[in-house]
């Protein structure tokens, strides 16, 4: 078996785990609709929801990738399809209240700090994620106190690419300087992370925090406190 030489790491329910998610999909949503309401909004929120569900899924085209993060250009985006105008101002404003509604619904466990600094004693540590706003994302990892726990963080929005394409996984292996199959990678996606994972050639392992996928038959753990011990 190959030695393991670097384990990558999926962010939000992986390292910080998920809330009640209903709830803090509520409060993000309702943050944007607020701002779209003091901006002239007319839709009724019940009708918005699945628009903006549907838009926020939706990877921006080129030519409307020209903010400084994805979620900020998707913000503008539907400012455009609603009819309003485009105030960056205003766009930033709705990105911030929708993140802080979704922050009061997620929270660092205890043992993740540990775990991180016990895993980065032994090998090479990368974080892995999908984020289309990544300066939320950096200062979050920062206030945490987790940031130089890292050697390598790979943020999607900054390099415009998202698990589970190969090259945000190669990013980090370069950066780290190994090889997919001197690594692991941890997650909580079967898509994104662990679909992802396996087709560069990493050892995928699956977090599985709330129970969600009983019937996966791979690798896995509950909390990351478990990690050092099946590596």
């Amino acid at each position: 078996m190959t030695q393991t030489k670097a384990v990558l790491l999926d962010l939000f329910g992986t390292v910080i785990a998920y809330g009640d998610v209903a709830a803090g999909t509520e409060a993000s949503w309702r943050g944007i609709y607020g701002v779209l309401a003091d901006l002239g909004c007319t839709v009724p929120y019940d009708e918005w929801v699945p628009l903006w569900e549907h838009g926020f899924a939706t990877p921006l085209a080129a030519k409307d990738d020209i903010a400084e993060t994805p979620f900020l250009g998707k913000m503008l985006r539907l400012f455009r399809e609603l009819g309003l105008p485009q105030d960056e101002a205003a766009a930033q404003k709705a990105v911030h209240r929708c993140l802080m509604g979704w922050e009061r619904h997620i929270d660092l466990p205890q043992d993740a700090i540990p775990t991180l600094c016990a895993l980065r004693e032994r090998y090479r540590v990368a974080l892995v994620s999908n984020f289309d706003h990544p300066p939320y994302a950096h200062d979050l990892l920062a206030r945490y106190g987790l940031t130089e726990l890292f050697h390598h963080i790979v943020i999607s929005g900054d390099i415009r690419v998202d698990k589970p394409d190969p090259r945000i996984f190669h990013h980090a292996l370069d950066a780290l300087g190994c090889e997919p199959c001197e690594a692991v990678f941890v997650g909580d996606s079967l898509d994104a992370d662990i679909a992802g994972a396996q087709a560069v050639g990493c050892r995928p392992i699956l977090i599985d925090m709330a129970g969600n996928h009983p019937d996966y038959a791979g690798e896995r753990i509950g909390t990351l406190g478990e990690l050092p011990d099946l590596l």
